[in-house]
């Protein structure tokens, strides 16, 4: 009877081992199995390269400015700059004017930021289409577009205090400074 349990436990011992080895290389069976796609996959590599130059090293700031007509706004100096795309592909891209931190600091005028719904604006690009408006009804939007590779756009910017403008604008600064952000081609450039 004894030598029988032996034997049956030895027969368990190599039946158990039996099935892990079974389960040990159906699994590495299936693991390596390679099934062919019948979808082709393409990957399309582009080189984008956007690069700004300023053509004149006026800064865009308002200091001790008084509000003006439009018309007379218009006139001022612009700021002038180029985009241009050096690389393979179409580029999506947004030209913002934001706040300059760093002249802010170095002025000294943190706290006497000029409120954006006091400046006007004119952008052209290419000399073409002038947009003229209030700096806060675009949060600093000037233009949404697209560059082809290869060209290069020209831009300029003028900036006035509004006509309508009270004392309170008195001490009060602007120093910006444009942004450009290339626009992912599935983001919608109404962003």
């Amino acid at each position: 009877m004894e030598k029988k349990k032996k034997e049956n436990k030895l027969g368990l011992i190599v039946l158990i081992f039996s099935i892990i080895i079974c389960l040990l290389t159906v699994s590495y069976a299936i693991w390596t199995q390679m099934f062919p796609g019948t979808k082709e996959n393409k990957l399309n590599t582009a080189t984008l390269i956007l690069t700004m130059n300023e053509a004149n090293n006026t800064a865009i700031s308002l200091t001790n400015a008084v509000p003006v007509s439009d018309q007379k706004g218009l006139t001022y100096k612009p700021y002038t700059f180029t985009v241009k795309n050096s690389g393979t592909a179409s580029a999506n891209y947004r030209i913002m004017l934001v706040n300059d931190t760093n002249s802010y600091e170095t002025d000294g005028c943190e706290d006497m930021k000029l409120d954006w719904s006091n400046i006007k604006y004119s952008f052209a690009k290419n000399n073409e289409v002038t947009t003229t408006g209030v700096l806060s009804d675009t949060a600093g939007v000037l233009n949404i577009g697209t560059i082809s590779p290869k060209e290069t756009d020209s831009y300029s910017l003028i900036l006035w205090i509004r006509s309508e403008a009270t004392s309170e604008i008195m001490n009060h600064h602007f120093h910006g400074k444009i942004k450009i952000d290339a626009i992912q081609s599935d983001q919608a450039l109404s962003d």
